[in-house]
């Protein structure tokens, strides 16, 4: 990827610190922070994805709603796909565009709600959707309008985050989905309160938002006609598997070693696992 000759890099990169100074808690910050002001540059692994299960994305319309800052849609566009983007947020749009300009690229990025995609139907080919499901006003919606513009034996790729999430993803406190919300929520408020813990502020409270379990998004995406693939199951049925550190990876290891690594695994998805990818189709 080359950078435009006449890109303005120090406004580019003050604009994104305005998001990520917050975060600054992070151990990791620096190098978290240089992973968001050049997130085109960090896309392969999640390339690998989609093309593994949404099929090459070279000459196809993709759709990526909440594109966030761009990364992902920059790389798709110098994967040769011709990416297309909705975003909620003002501010992400502006940054998720002078990206794009940082390669003289003219991606389309609209201003818009997953509840409402402004294309007509059949527009695209694939949808991809990261993180968004659990913060849209309403999911089942949003599927409806993602059944109406992906072409017939299009795919749609999405993440959602599990009910019984063992460590929150958003507000990363251990055990807090495993209570009950409005107790949640008060120990939410309270973490938030000091100025240590102020990079883990949502705008949303955590019972405003939508977690599921796998059973019960199965449900809600059939209602729209979607049938579900675990994208990690499928890994695991085909004789691979995801890279574990620590404890969590010895123990997966001794699960592969007693054949047991797919049962192994549908118990740690239902009552630890924080955030499922999913295929639909």
């Amino acid at each position: 990827m080359v950078a435009a000759t006449n890109f303005d890099e120090a406004a580019f990169i003050e604009q994104i610190e305005r998001w990520v100074a917050p975060m600054s808690w992070r151990p990791d910050y620096a190098a978290w922070r240089e992973k968001r002001i050049w997130q085109e540059r960090y896309q392969a692994e999640r390339l690998a994805i989609i093309e593994r299960f949404g099929g090459a994305v070279a000459g196809r319309r993709v759709l990526e709603i909440s594109c966030g800052m761009g990364g992902t849609l920059v790389a798709l566009a110098h994967a040769g796909a011709h990416p297309v983007a909705t975003e909620f947020n003002h501010e992400y749009c502006t940054i998720a565009k002078q990206r794009s300009q940082r390669y003289a690229l003219n991606l389309p990025i609209i201003n818009a709600v997953g509840e409402d995609i402004p294309f007509a139907d059949n527009s695209f080919d694939l949808a991809i959707c990261w993180d968004i499901v659990e913060h849209v006003q309403s999911p089942a919606a949003m599927l409806r309008e993602l059944r109406r513009v992906v072409q017939p034996g299009g795919r749609v790729l999405l993440t959602i985050i599990n009910r019984w999430a063992w460590r929150d993803p958003h507000y990363h406190i251990r055990g807090l989905n495993w209570l009950p919300r409005a107790l949640a929520d008060r120990i939410v408020a309270r973490r938030t309160a000091s100025k240590q813990a102020m990079g883990l502020q949502d705008r949303q409270r955590l019972s405003e938002m939508h977690y599921y379990t796998m059973e019960q998004f199965r449900r809600l995406a059939a209602e729209s006609g979607f049938q579900v693939a675990d994208m990690e199951a499928v890994t695991i049925s085909q004789g691979g598997k995801r890279r574990s550190q620590g404890i969590k990876g010895r123990l997966r290891d001794m699960a592969y070693r007693l054949g047991l690594g797919l049962p192994a695994y549908y118990l740690y998805r239902d009552w630890v696992k924080g955030t499922y990818e999913l295929v639909l189709w």
